[in-house]
């Protein structure tokens, strides 16, 4: 019977860190000041080394962590601050052929951490392959003073990247056909 015991004590105490599988602390939202939004008060504390099945270090040879962004993580993340879980709307990834060439792509959003503790948000986009994706652009934005990014599209189509929910805080992202290379073109159609 002590030994039954035991191990039903040893099984709850190995279980407590199974339940606690989604990170409390991945997103640390700051009380105040209460008339700010969630977005300004937030702070991300990225853990993943591979995002959108991509190992960090291929994305960026600097960073220790990172975290890509997605309905499922900002609900268990925002729980208690927005109950209904709902970000419709908010768009993270996108899927396409950005530079024209036919080639799947995807585009996407998230928070990095270098392993020099500097931390920001990024939008990249890679060409997914069998061996090793290719990584085709990256931008990050140090310390940006807002913990959300999110991506849409213009009225002709390119790629737009807003560093902050409901602003007009964004930048278009182009493929130039000259250079082969895709670059930030200036500043997002208003929404």
């Amino acid at each position: 019977m002590r030994a039954l015991a035991l191990l039903l004590v040893l099984a709850c105490a190995v279980s407590i860190p199974v339940a606690r599988a989604v990170p409390s602390d991945l997103l640390v939202v700051s009380p105040e000041p209460a008339a700010a939004p969630w977005w300004r008060r937030a702070k991300w504390a990225p853990r993943s080394t591979r995002v959108q099945g991509v190992a960090i270090k291929r994305l960026h040879p600097d960073w220790c962590a990172a975290e890509a962004f997605s309905r499922d993580l900002l609900s268990e993340a925002l729980l208690e601050l927005q109950p209904s879980g709902s970000f419709d709307g908010y768009v993270f990834l996108v899927e396409g052929s950005f530079d024209g060439r036919g080639k799947p792509q995807i585009a996407f959003v998230g928070a990095y951490r270098r392993c020099s503790g500097e931390q920001g948000l990024y939008f990249a986009i890679v060409e997914p392959q069998r061996e090793r994706p290719r990584m085709r652009f990256l931008v990050e934005v140090p310390e940006p003073g807002s913990a959300i990014a999110t991506i849409g599209r213009e009225p002709d189509g390119t790629l737009a990247v807003w560093w902050c929910d409901q602003c007009d805080n964004g930048v278009r992202v182009e493929y130039s056909r000259e250079t082969l290379g895709f670059f930030v073109a200036g500043p997002a159609t208003r929404r």
